[in-house]
């Protein structure tokens, strides 16, 4: 336990570092809580990925600031669309669609944060096969670290309860990354991740 609290208190001091990245997390967490604490267990999950891919310290910043930050684009998706059960209207998919994008957007203007980081907010719902939003890339056209993101997004997400669906289990969400691996994912990124010996702790 002691190298997860230790974990922890790096992934705070990394993300705290710059005021307006405070700021617009605050402001995502008084909105939607889960999708802020969502947004933290991503970063400590890109920490961890980074040290298994060996990352040098500025792609291990960028990789975690990314994570972060990913969904702060959703600080401007109604609430009732983040909790909505049903499933979503044309509209309503079309508005979620655009955090990526917005996200970028916003997070380019903060300081100290550059074009690796905000690449990794804007193409983290890109698809491997092309069949991703917000652009449709494919393949190793989507910036690796924004397919890391996707791969530590979607496992994540699969283990939290959302108003929509029951959370898996974290072998459940393991066979689901390999079932996806190839169309969703990128392959080596889901070998690479799966390979990790401490996700449970983490989650």
């Amino acid at each position: 336990m002691g190298e997860i609290a230790e974990l922890v208190k790096k992934v705070q001091m990394a993300l705290t570092e710059e005021a307006h990245v405070s700021v617009w997390m605050n402001f995502l967490r008084n909105k939607h809580a889960e999708t802020h604490r969502h947004s933290v267990r991503v970063a400590m999950l890109g920490e961890v990925m980074a040290t298994s891919m060996e990352l040098a310290e500025k792609e291990r910043t960028h990789l975690v600031r990314g994570c972060f930050l990913h969904d702060i684009g959703k600080s401007f998706v109604p609430v009732h669309i983040l909790d909505q059960q049903e499933p979503l209207s044309e509209d309503q998919w079309n508005i979620l669609k655009m955090h990526p994008v917005i996200g970028a957007e916003l997070a380019k203007d903060f300081p100290g944060i550059d074009a690796v980081v905000t690449d990794i907010i804007r193409y983290h719902h890109e698809r491997w096969n092309g069949t991703g939003y917000p652009y449709g890339l494919q393949g190793e056209n989507i910036p690796l670290l924004a397919r890391v993101c996707s791969v530590i997004d979607a496992f994540d997400a699969m283990l939290s309860s959302r108003p929509y669906r029951r959370q898996t289990t974290l072998e459940q969400a393991k066979q689901e990354l390999s079932a996806c691996s190839g169309t969703q994912f990128d392959p080596g990124v889901v070998e690479q991740f799966l390979r990790l010996t401490d996700l449970q702790l983490i989650v």
